[in-house]
């Protein structure tokens, strides 16, 4: 009788165990999901996603920062309506950035870089009309880097969120650039050229002069020639 008790008993403390186990096993199971998932979510965003958000929040801060200097110092209507675009589109695209840096634990700078910052106080120092002019050229600079760095995003990113904001970011940037080069009197291909413009004027100016040069040589000794056989 007492040999069927405990075999009783221990059958009892096997089975309670065995369904134990499942539960214990069911419950923990979505903790170690969660801790694993973690640092998935981290490990999406690249090296070149860390480097875009923090070169497009830096080009933002930047922007914001030439507005409000254009609002004070401008001359031309035209520049301080940009430096207003400027302050309004930049703000609206770096509350997103700032926000999605923060779920995606990527740390941002509280400033723009140090050229950004020699940038802007090369062109404060300036007044007038030549305010005005190194305000536009500074500004064709920074937006061709930022539409650059952007490109570069857009092909060699990995995470959805931050190819998201560059896809958004894209346009706005190049309309930025479309309306300095225009305000500069220029176009987008030949800002996009550098210096390559003004080097291939440089050279033509040479080129028209020899040019007319072997033409007045030619002309001379076409005269030198008429008189000497006049004089025959």
């Amino acid at each position: 009788m007492q040999f069927a008790r405990r075999t009783a008993l221990a059958l009892g403390v096997a089975s309670a165990a065995a369904l134990a186990l499942p539960a214990a096993a069911a419950s923990a199971a979505p903790v170690a999901h969660q801790v694993a998932a973690a640092p998935a979510v981290r490990a999406a965003v690249s090296s070149q996603d860390r480097t875009w958000m923090v070169a497009a929040h830096q080009s933002n801060l930047t922007e914001i920062a030439a507005g409000k200097a254009a609002q004070q110092k401008a001359t031309s209507q035209k520049v301080r309506d940009l430096g207003a675009m400027f302050i309004r589109d930049h703000t609206a695209n770096d509350t997103k950035l700032t926000a999605a840096a923060k779920t995606l634990g990527v740390d941002l700078p509280g400033r723009p870089n140090a050229q950004q910052r020699a940038a802007l106080a090369s062109v404060a120092a300036k007044s007038g009309a030549a305010f005005d002019s190194a305000w536009i050229a500074s500004q064709i600079t920074g937006h061709r880097q930022t539409l650059a760095a952007t490109d570069t995003e857009l092909s060699s990113g990995s995470n959805a969120t931050v190819l998201s904001l560059a896809r958004a970011t894209r346009p706005v940037v190049a309309h930025h650039l479309e309306e300095l080069v225009a305000a500069g009197g220029g176009s987008v291909s030949s800002v996009g050229a550098g210096t390559g413009g003004q080097a291939a004027f440089g050279e033509a100016g040479p080129g028209l002069a020899l040019t007319g040069l072997g033409v007045l040589m030619a002309g001379a000794a076409g005269a030198l020639v008429l008189r000497r056989r006049t004089a025959e």
